[in-house]
């Protein structure tokens, strides 16, 4: 049994080999001796021992992604202890406030000074959205620096998970998906064990779609063309998951530089299988709108701010349309469980 055994956090009974036992037949004598003193029987006696609780870190933690990282966690036998950092303390789910293993604290990415990392075992994060029409790569850039700065200078940080996305190994021509690059290339060396989960296409994305197919007649849009394209999708539930698998495996070699793999749903998806599945989930016959290539910056116009505009249809045309910018086969591909039937009857509640 070796010491990190005995580090565990449970009762066992330990036997010395070493300590003989007095029993019947093998009494002590006059001398203090015991009567046949290589004669030895185990001893077992009752140590309490305890086990250092791992202390995960996520940063931001009001995400879909990493909400679900958070409930993941929370589930798992192994009992860690969460910590979660919000801008507005007021976003907490009540349910992650009533948990004793969660502890929820004020502090911001954008912040350096308010980002305490120490006694963490593991550290997840993403790149928050920038959607003010500032420097939106600058952002991920600074943002990125200062999650590396603070791991480092906790000094017990083993390993960092990122969020990332398909197409992050291309350093231009991926519209608003630069800003994962960026923040790949700051993270990489900053922890002993990195991670990057590189995500398919957000099957939540799709969310705007149950406005719209409330309405006459129920349509949705998808900038997603031609119809018949499938591309890979995945939800936020599977990306939480996967995340918190590789939290909670810290120490398990992940071989030379970070551990890329990119995370996909357990098929691609097509316009057409949005609308199949809206149909299912609506109970209703919902109308297709295509967005073709030439009407993305109309389109992304009515809710973008001007500077978003452009890096959007970037990123579309790269990877969300036939003309896609190559691939890397090399890279592992992992598949989550939830369907798009799965991930729209949780966005459209429990009457789906």
């Amino acid at each position: 049994m070796s010491i990190l055994d005995l580090s565990r956090h449970r009762s066992m009974h330990i036997t010395p080999p070493w300590l003989p036992r007095i029993c019947c037949g093998n009494d002590i004598n006059q001398a203090g001796r015991l009567s046949h003193p290589l004669s030895l029987q185990f001893c077992a006696f009752h140590i309490p021992i305890h086990e250092a609780t791992m202390r995960i870190t996520i940063i931001p933690a009001s995400a879909k992604t990493t909400q679900a990282a958070v409930e993941a966690l929370l589930a798992h036998e192994s009992q860690p202890n969460v910590v979660g950092y919000y801008r507005d303390l007021s976003k907490v789910p009540e349910r992650f406030k009533i948990n004793p293993r969660f502890e929820a604290v004020t502090g911001d990415v954008a912040d350096p000074s308010s980002l305490n990392f120490g006694g963490s075992d593991a550290v997840m994060t993403l790149s928050p959205p920038k959607m003010d029409g500032s420097d939106f790569l600058d952002f991920a850039a600074t943002t990125a620096k200062n999650v590396a700065s603070a791991v480092r200078k906790a000094q017990t940080v083993k390993r960092l998970v990122y969020i990332s996305s398909v197409g992050a190994e291309h350093a231009e021509g991926t519209g608003e998906i630069k800003t994962n690059h960026l923040a790949e290339q700051t993270l990489r060396n900053a922890a002993a064990e990195v991670i990057f989960i590189r995500c398919a296409y957000f099957m939540e994305n799709w969310a705007a779609a149950f406005m719209t197919t409330a309405q006459e007649p129920a349509h949705f849009y998808s900038v997603i063309t031609p119809p018949d394209n499938k591309v890979p999708m995945v939800s936020a539930r599977d990306i939480g998951k996967a995340c918190a698998e590789q939290l909670l495996t810290v120490g398990k070699s992940t071989g030379a530089g970070p551990h890329v793999f990119e995370l996909h749903g357990p098929k691609d998806y097509s316009p057409l299988d949005v609308k199949n599945a809206l149909d299912e989930v609506l109970g209703k016959d919902v109308e297709m709108r295509l967005v073709e290539k030439d009407k993305l910056e109309g389109f992304f116009g009515h809710f973008l701010p001007p500077k978003m505009i452009r890096p959007f249809v970037e990123m579309t045309l790269a990877f969300l349309v036939g003309e896609s910018l190559p691939r890397d086969t090399s890279i592992e591909i992992r598949r989550g469980q939830d369907t798009l039937v799965d991930s729209f009857k949780s966005l459209h509640g429990p009457s789906a």
